[in-house]
């Protein structure tokens, strides 16, 4: 956001979220990945202390860094919003892989590196020379993750995709929308989020085991099984039974009779009941206590039998009164209950200052001092979620002085920005 707006509620400054957990300090990782799932992984890393080296291509960078929808003149700048959320503590380097002396140094950095993320299409870094068989060869410690749409074997494995076709193709929009309309997708890109987070967790995994043996790892990652993972329960159901499970609008994944969304008299409000003593407390505390004598509604078994008469009932209830009265009756009542939010609505929300999930970072790229609030850890270690120690950087700001620490000279250096290699 440009400097002078009011910032986000939540952001804190550096260091302020307590005692300081950096469990990867000291360690190295090459990030070799573009838009958003190869870069939250490297980026959660980072947070946590690694020093990440981020490489693009000479010129512009990678495209995401002009992406406009939030501030134009920050994605003028190349660190628009899209770009920045996923590049804090990140040098930023440029290299062009497709030429020969790019594609050495790149080796030099991995075989001093600990880690490389890439999410390049399947076999592109082989035959750049930077596979993981030819980089493990140079270092045998190296934690090589390689992200693709569809994973490193299979008829897929060469075809791109992004995290709208990835729904679509894994069957979670099949999962999504009313039961009488059509498909739809989830609206934020959860695929790339939670394929970076899978990332992130295989990397930490093989480093775990490198301390026992010394040895790194390939990781093949790809953004269709970290989908299927968002899907267990529907998968797991369906290649047991065979049964697909119809669209669930907004009702609960569990089908109870009561849980779905109902109008309340400023907006929307969701409900999930599951189990008996919670639709004592629903019933109870919205002054329906005769419910529970009635037939239709006395068991379990009953409900489900009159789920359309058992919404009437509470949807006649619910729109006589507001979202913040319904939230604090039905939860002190023990009965989960929460207004259907906007994203101004749950950030004003004090639980979303009390979380402190975003940190204020000044942008110095353009000389503007445009302040950004960026996400921590989704996670907190003895309060701590990370830190942004390092604002997001232009294209190519730390080139010289990371290839400096290969011993490459500033004769050399102007040669390779002359012929484009950097």
């Amino acid at each position: 956001m440009a400097q002078g707006q009011s910032t986000a509620p939540g952001a804190v400054d550096a260091g302020a979220a307590g005692q300081a957990f950096r469990p990867f300090a000291g360690l190295r990782v090459i990030d070799l990945t573009r838009v958003l799932a190869g870069p939250y992984c490297s980026y959660l890393l980072g947070l946590l202390g690694a020093d990440v080296i981020k490489v693009e291509p000479p010129g512009k960078g990678e495209t995401i860094r002009r992406r406009t929808g939030g501030d134009p003149a920050l994605a003028e700048a190349g660190v628009s919003v899209a770009w920045s959320t996923q590049s804090g503590n990140k040098r930023c380097i440029t290299l062009d892989l497709d030429r020969p002396r790019g594609q050495e140094l790149f080796r030099e950095l991995a075989a001093g590196a600990d880690v490389v993320v890439q999410n390049l299409r399947t076999g592109s870094a082989e035959k750049r020379g930077i596979g993981y068989a030819q980089l493990s060869a140079l270092n045998p410690k190296l934690v090589y993750c390689a992200i693709t749409a569809y994973g490193g074997n299979g008829p897929r494995a060469t075809h791109p995709a992004y995290d709208s076709v990835i729904q679509a193709v894994s069957g979670l929009m099949s999962l999504t929308g009313q039961p009488d309309g059509d498909p739809l997708k989830v609206g934020p890109p959860v695929i790339d989020y939670v394929t970076g987070m899978n990332a992130a967790l295989a990397v930490v995994c093989a480093l775990f085991e490198r301390t026992q043996t010394g040895r790194g790892r390939f990781i093949d990652l790809a953004m269709l099984d970290s989908n299927f993972a968002l899907m267990t329960s529907a998968l797991t159901l369906f290649v047991n039974t065979g049964k697909q499970p119809s669209r669930p609008g907004n009702d609960a994944a569990s089908r109870a009779p009561a849980s779905t969304t109902y109008r309340v008299s400023d907006g929307q409000f969701a409900i999930a009941i599951n189990e008996e003593h919670q639709y004592v407390h629903l019933f109870q505390s919205m002054g329906l206590a005769h419910l529970l004598d009635d037939p239709r509604f006395a068991t379990l078994a009953d409900r489900n039998r009159n789920i359309p008469a058992l919404r009437v009932e509470l949807q006649r209830v619910f729109e006589t009164n507001t979202a913040a009265h319904w939230e604090t009756v039905l939860n002190e009542a023990g009965a989960p209950g929460g207004r259907v939010n906007s994203l101004a609505e749950v950030t004003a929300h004090p639980q979303f200052a009390a979380r402190r999930l975003f940190q204020q970072v000044s942008l110095q790229a353009d000389g503007s001092g445009a302040q950004m609030q960026l996400p921590l850890a989704p996670f907190s270690v003895d309060g701590d979620r990370g830190s942004i120690r390092l604002a997001p950087r232009p294209v190519g700001a730390d080139t010289d002085a990371v290839l400096g620490e290969l011993g490459v000279g500033a004769a050399e250096l102007a040669a390779l920005r002359a012929d484009g290699t950097i």
